[in-house]
């Protein structure tokens, strides 16, 4: 077992004083050797008779020393126990219900409505540090993009693949994304947060909100997106949509919008939020019904630095006003390290401290080049998309239920699904209440299983090809059995035999033909075989790594298999009347 298996130091960095302190002490004896030259002129038995040594300076020095060190020691942040930690953790529940009609690209609002949207969304999501959040989008349905979760950044990666035009209906149904979001809340009577962000307002609408949300216990937020005068709708294309040659300009209905909102008992918002409206939105008054213990316990170290302060203070009382300057010293660098990140000081900040400065300022570059905790690391290698590097990060914790999901994602991303799928199963085990790391472990193996379905569909039907094959070929006529028909035919009718010999002999290149035709064709076959299982594997490689290069192809096949899904329950169709826009 190695020392710092067992001795941790949260603040490393300070053992360095150390030896520069016992080096300090070292020259500064030296020094005050040489200035005592009485033994060049005075005889060495008289000199001990002439000097006075003080005992007590030397006893008094290295007291001093041994507590200095025992001070920096402290101040290292030494500790020897680990202790678990019960977490708390915020049940309140908030879904984000985003309008993603062909109205969102109109230019009334540089460049479009839905970047302010995105800008929006993204704004809430750094914000809002608590409780769990789900996303859900709407157009001529509504879809549930991501379940409740508290990985803000998986839910801004969706954000960002989501579009408009990706959407497998075109159109505007409000009443049916707010439905969608209340089928996230399992129970009626718990609370949830909805923040709703719109241009539109049908007349449908207007009716079956207030009847979806009687009786529920929600807190409403809408956000109008748009302006009154509304701008022409710019596809991703270039091209600008238009109705009878007209073009299309939607205008946002502010005034239903509020009172919608007013009879609803929400707030109503417009455009881009102050921080004013940020606060007042992600802010939350909880009590002991929206908070429960976290399934994880946290595991860390217990700092005793505090002890090994205490033999240095004692020194400084003995030294009156001597250790003054000192005292100050000492005090000013066991400040905390959150200070310090503001003082001129920053020099003394860990490695992990200055990588989380450099997240702050948005370089995750540098983060991950100072990053020395495992978690940390894996986090910024997971968001330089390095997927080797943070599973390689990873690996190195005793990872939690979290831990293991983030796992699996950067497996997943990396092309290793097997992997994946069991960093999901474990996660699961761990925490079966993570609804993200279930959905992404059923998409794998329904993959796994399609994959299956296409192998061996290609091998039945090479198997038929064979089958084929072998009955053209004991269709063939065999040189024996036409020798055996000659020697039953009667001796007289020679010319007949040698008519039918010569058809015979005629009849034996076309046979060696077929034959090497069928040779040809086999190798051919196999030749196939070949390059397909070839493709196959290069096609698997590349399945999840075309993911990140356009995630929002993903995105638009997932909500294809949930239109697809709801179509035998909702009829309706585009051609109802329902404007695409």
């Amino acid at each position: 077992m190695m020392l710092f298996d067992v001795v941790h130091f949260e603040r490393p960095y300070w053992l360095l004083f150390i030896p520069l302190t016992l080096l300090v002490a070292f020259f500064f004896r030296l020094n005050n050797s040489k200035k005592n030259t009485l033994h060049k002129v005075v005889d060495p038995n008289l000199l001990n008779h002439l000097v006075y040594k003080n005992a007590s300076n030397n006893l008094n020095m290295w007291l001093g020393l041994i507590a200095l060190t025992l001070c920096w020691i402290g101040l290292a942040g030494v500790s020897w126990t680990k202790n678990p930690t019960t977490m708390f953790e915020n049940t309140q529940k908030t879904v984000l219900i985003v309008d993603q009609s062909l109205s969102m690209y109109a230019t009334d609002i540089k460049p479009n409505r839905q970047t302010q949207l995105k800008q929006t969304v993204r704004d809430i999501l750094e914000q809002s540090k608590e409780g769990e959040i789900a996303l859900a989008a709407f157009a001529g349905e509504g879809f549930i993009i991501s379940p409740f979760s508290q990985d803000r950044e998986t839910i801004t990666h969706f954000l960002l693949a989501l579009d408009p035009i990706i959407m497998p209906v075109y159109g505007g149904n409000l009443s049916s994304g707010v439905a969608t979001a209340l089928s996230l809340n399992k129970d009626d009577s718990a609370p949830l947060h909805l923040i709703i962000f719109t241009d539109d307002l049908s007349q449908h609408d207007k009716e079956k909100i207030p009847t979806l949300l009687k009786g529920l216990n929600i807190q409403l937020d809408i956000v109008a997106v748009g302006t009154p005068q509304g701008g022409p709708i710019k596809l991703p294309d270039g091209q600008v949509l238009k109705k009878n040659g007209m073009n299309v300009i939607p205008t946002v209905p502010i005034s239903d919008l509020k009172a919608l909102t007013t009879n609803l008992g929400g707030t109503f918002h417009q455009g881009r939020l102050t921080s004013r409206e940020l606060a007042q939105i992600t802010s939350t008054s909880l009590n002991n019904e929206q908070t429960q213990k976290a399934q994880n316990k946290s595991i860390h170290w217990t700092e005793q630095g505090q002890w090994f302060a205490l033999p240095f203070l004692f020194w400084l009382a003995f030294q009156f006003r001597k250790g003054m300057v000192l005292m100050l010293f000492i005090g000013l660098f066991s400040l905390p390290a959150e200070k310090l990140q503001a003082s001129p000081l920053d020099w003394f900040l860990t490695q992990d401290q200055k990588g989380q400065h450099a997240v702050d300022q948005g370089n995750w570059q540098e983060a991950d080049r100072l990053f020395q905790q495992p978690n940390w690391k894996a986090a910024s290698s997971y968001a330089l998309e390095n997927y080797p590097a943070a599973i390689q990060a990873l690996d190195k914790l005793d990872k939690n239920a979290a831990e293991n999901y983030n796992l699996g994602n950067a497996l997943a991303l990396s092309g290793d699904t097997k992997k994946a799928m069991q960093a999901y199963e474990t996660a699961l085990e761990q925490d079966p209440s993570l609804k993200a790391a279930k959905e992404n472990l059923e998409y794998l193996k329904q993959q796994e299983q399609e994959q299956k379905k296409k192998e061996q569909q290609e091998k039945d039907e090479q198997a038929s090809t064979k089958q084929n094959e072998e009955k053209d070929q004991n269709k063939q006529p065999s040189q024996s059995d036409s020798n055996d028909e000659n020697d039953s035919k009667d001796p007289s009718d020679s010319k007949k035999d040698n008519k039918k010999n010569e058809k015979q002999d005629n009849n034996k290149t076309p046979e060696d033909n077929e034959q090497n035709k069928n040779l040809d064709s086999k190798n051919k076959n196999e030749q196939a075989k070949t390059t397909l299982d070839k493709e196959k594997e290069q096609a698997l490689n590349q399945w999840l790594k075309q993911i990140q290069d356009d995630p929002g192809k993903l995105l638009q096949r997932k909500l294809w298999y949930l239109h697809q899904e709801k179509r035998n329950e909702n009829r309706f169709t585009q051609e109802d009347g329902q404007n695409p826009w």
